[in-house]
C-alpha cells in the first residue's frame, strides 16, 4: 500500500506523458501518411501533365517539320519573283518580315499580306515558327511571338527548353535526300512554343484542393487521435483509479487498529509502576513507534486524498502566518537549544493566508523539522516571513549538511532520501517534503529549494496572501 501511494504521482505523470506521446504519434503518423500520399499524387499529376504538354509539342513540331521545304520554296518565290515585289514589307535591315502561313499562301490571291485575315483569339497560347538554315524566322502560325534564339546543339529528335512561363520545342530539319549522311547540315528549324500559364494555374488550383483536403482531414485526424488515445489509455486509467481508491481506503482503515493499540499501550503504561525499568521502557518504545506510525499513516492518507480529489475546504479560515510560525518556533525552541542550534524568526508584517490551519502548520512544521534534523551543533536555523505583492513568502534557512546538486531535483519525490541524509539521520520516511510540495501546490503556491553541500539549504514557500 505504501509503495502504491508512492507510485501514484509517478504513474499520473507517466500516464499524462503517455497520453501526449500517443496523441502526437497518432496525429503525426496519420497526417504524415496523408501528406506524403497527397504530395506523391500531386507530383505524379504534375509530371504527367507536363509530359503530356511535351508530347504535344513534339507531335506538332514533327508535323510542322514535314512542310518546312514547301514553306521555304514558297518563301523563296516571294523573294525572287518580281510579281510578288512589295507583297511583304521589309524591316530596317532590308529583309522580309516574318509572315503567317495564311499570308504566305495568300500571295496567289492578294496584292499584299495586309489583305489576308490572320486574326487569332487573344487567349491562344501556342505558336509554331519556321526558321531557315541561318536561324532566321521566316514563317509562323498561331500566336505572334518574337524570334527566339535557337540553341547551337540540338538533338536530331528535338530538344525541349523551359524558360519562364513558356516551353519550347526545337527541331532541326534535314533534306530528305541527305537524311542518312553523316555531318549533314540542317536546311531549317522548327520551333513550337506553348505558354504554360493556363497549366500552371490549373496545377495551382489542384494544389490548393490538396492542401484544403489535407487541412480538413488533419482536423478529423486530430479528433480521431484524441479518441484513439483515450480508448488506448482507458484500461490504464481504470486500473490507476482503482489503485488510488485502494490506497485511500487502506490508509483510512489502518488508523483504527493503530489508535486502539496506542490507547491500550497508554492504559497499560499507567499500571507499569510495579514493572522493572527495562520493561517499563518498552512501553515508551512501543508508544514512540505508534506515534511514528500514526504520523506516517496521516501523511499517506493526506497524499492519497490529494491524489484522488481536492481537499475539503469547509474548514478553511484566514490563518495568521506570523502567529502560526511564532508558535512553531516556540515549540521547537527547547529542541534547538538542546542541540545548540541558534533558532531565530523574523517577520516584516502580519500576513494572512486562506486555508486549513492544520495543513498550513504541517507545511512549515515539516520544513523546520528537517532543518533541525540535518543541522549540526552550533549551527543556525532562520525562519523569515515577508509579503511581496499578493504573496506571502516564508524562507526556512539552515546551515546544515546541504543537498548534493544532482539530488536537488528529487528532494520532493515520495519515499526518497539522499544517501548522505540516510547516513546522517537514519530515521525518516521520505514523505515530509512530498507532503509540503503537495499542500503548497494545492493552495496555489510554489516551493523552491536552494542548497550548497556542507553549507546549508534554503526552502522558499510562496503562498497567495489574504488581504
Amino acid at each position: 500500500m505504501v509503495l502504491a501511494i508512492g507510485l501514484i504521482p509517478t504513474l499520473n505523470r507517466r500516464v499524462s506523458n503517455l497520453r501526449h506521446r500517443l496523441f502526437f504519434i497518432y496525429f503525426l503518423v496519420i497526417t504524415g501518411i496523408l501528406s506524403i500520399s497527397s504530395f506523391s499524387i500531386y507530383s505524379l499529376i504534375v509530371y504527367h501533365r507536363y509530359n503530356q504538354l511535351d508530347d504535344h509539342l513534339k507531335e506538332v513540331g514533327t508535323q510542322s517539320a514535314s512542310i518546312l521545304e514547301i514553306l521555304q520554296h514558297e518563301y523563296e518565290e516571294l523573294k525572287k519573283e518580281p510579281k510578288y515585289k512589295g507583297y511583304v514589307p521589309k524591316n530596317v535591315s532590308g529583309d522580309l518580315q516574318p509572315i503567317t502561313v495564311s499570308q504566305l499562301m495568300g500571295k496567289y490571291y492578294f496584292e499584299s499580306v495586309y489583305e489576308v485575315m490572320t486574326n487569332f483569339p487573344s487567349h491562344f497560347s501556342q505558336s509554331v515558327q519556321w526558321y531557315d538554315k541561318d536561324k532566321k524566322l521566316i514563317v509562323y502560325e498561331g500566336r505572334r511571338m518574337d524570334q527566339v534564339s535557337i540553341p547551337n546543339h540540338l538533338s536530331d529528335a528535338g530538344t525541349i527548353v523551359k524558360e519562364d512561363q513558356y516551353r519550347y520545342f526545337f527541331l532541326p530539319v534535314y533534306a530528305r535526300a541527305n537524311k542518312m549522311e553523316p555531318h549533314r547540315q540542317a536546311i531549317g528549324y522548327v520551333c513550337v512554343i506553348e505558354s504554360t500559364t493556363e497549366l500552371d494555374r490549373e496545377l495551382e488550383y489542384l494544389k490548393s484542393i490538396f492542401l484544403l483536403n489535407i487541412l480538413g482531414i488533419s482536423i478529423i485526424t486530430l479528433l480521431a487521435a484524441f479518441w484513439l488515445t483515450n480508448q488506448s489509455l482507458q484500461p490504464i486509467l481504470i486500473s490507476l483509479n482503482q489503485l488510488k481508491q485502494f490506497t485511500a481506503d487502506a490508509s483510512h482503515q489502518l488508523r483504527h487498529p493503530l489508535t486502539a493499540i496506542q490507547s491500550s499501550i497508554s492504559l497499560l503504561e499507567q499500571y507499569s509502576k510495579n514493572l522493572e525499568p527495562s520493561q517499563s521502557n518498552k512501553f515508551k518504545v512501543i508508544l514512540s513507534a505508534c506515534y511514528q506510525m500514526n504520523t506516517l499513516i496521516n501523511q499517506l492518507l493526506l497524499l492519497a486524498r490529494m491524489d484522488h480529489h481536492k481537499l475539503d475546504q469547509s474548514q478553511w479560515v484566514n490563518v495568521d502566518l506570523d502567529e502560526l510560525l511564532e508558535s512553531l518556533v516556540e515549540l521547537q525552541y527547547d529542541r534547538a537549544k538542546k542541540k545548540q542550534i541558534h533558532l531565530t524568526y523574523h517577520c516584516d508584517t502580519n500576513v494572512y493566508v486562506y486555508g486549513n490551519p492544520e495543513q498550513i502548520y504541517e507545511i512549515f512544521s515539516n520544513l523546520l523539522d528537517n532543518a533541525l534534523h540535518y543541522t549540526p551543533s552550533h549551527g543556525a536555523v532562520t525562519i523569515d516571513l515577508r509579503k511581496r505583492g499578493v504573496f506571502a513568502i516564508v524562507e526556512v534557512q539552515d546551515t546544515g549538511i546541504g543537498i548534493p546538486p544532482q539530488d536537488i531535483c528529487r528532494v520532493f519525490d515520495r519515499f526518497w532520501r539522499s544517501q548522505e541524509a540516510q547516513l546522517y539521520h537514519a530515521q525518516g520516511s521520505g514523505l515530509g517534503l512530498a507532503v509540503v510540495k503537495a499542500l503548497v501546490e494545492h493552495y496555489g503556491g510554489t516551493v523552491d529549494v536552494q542548497s550548497q553541500r556542507h553549507q546549508g539549504t534554503t526552502f522558499t514557500v510562496k503562498l497567495p496572501a489574504r488581504s
